[in-house]
């Protein structure tokens, strides 16, 4: 795994309802292609994750990096191929961001309404984390 690049990782055990037609999980079948698209490898590091604990908006995918925000969308179609091409601009505006941050207006229009959570690095600089380890700075 590449440590200067960001990390996708894909709930393999999601469901999409689709599981009979296609004999198998929906998130499976995503990951399966992402790996298929050669182009997505140079962006990113892939990896499963077999149960990533959101199964109400299945499929989860998350989206990190060293000293970066961690993000979580849910409601990915695997069947939908606009999701994987999508996540190239995805990556390119994370990466090229200050630490990962991207409002919502930031975020090519699929991962707008999906996000799930966007979780600041330990390590943080930006104006929307404050430490609250003395009280609030404005008390």
């Amino acid at each position: 795994m590449k440590l200067d690049i960001p990390t996708l990782s894909i709930c393999l055990s999601c469901r999409d309802g689709r599981e009979e037609f296609y004999m198998s999980r929906g998130g499976r079948r995503f990951a399966k292609k992402l790996l298929n698209k050669i182009s997505l490898k140079k962006h990113f590091n892939l990896r499963g994750v077999n149960c990533m604990s959101n199964c109400k908006r299945a499929c989860t995918i998350s989206l990190t990096a060293k000293k970066s925000f961690t993000y979580v969308f849910g409601d990915i179609d695997p069947e939908n191929s606009e999701y994987s091409e999508s996540l190239i601009e995805l990556v390119s505006r994370y990466s090229s961001s200050s630490e990962g941050f991207l409002r919502r207006r930031d975020r090519p229009l699929l991962f707008q309404s999906s996000i799930l959570g966007r979780l600041p690095p330990i390590q943080c600089n930006s104006e929307i984390v404050t430490n609250l380890n003395n009280g609030f700075p404005d008390d």
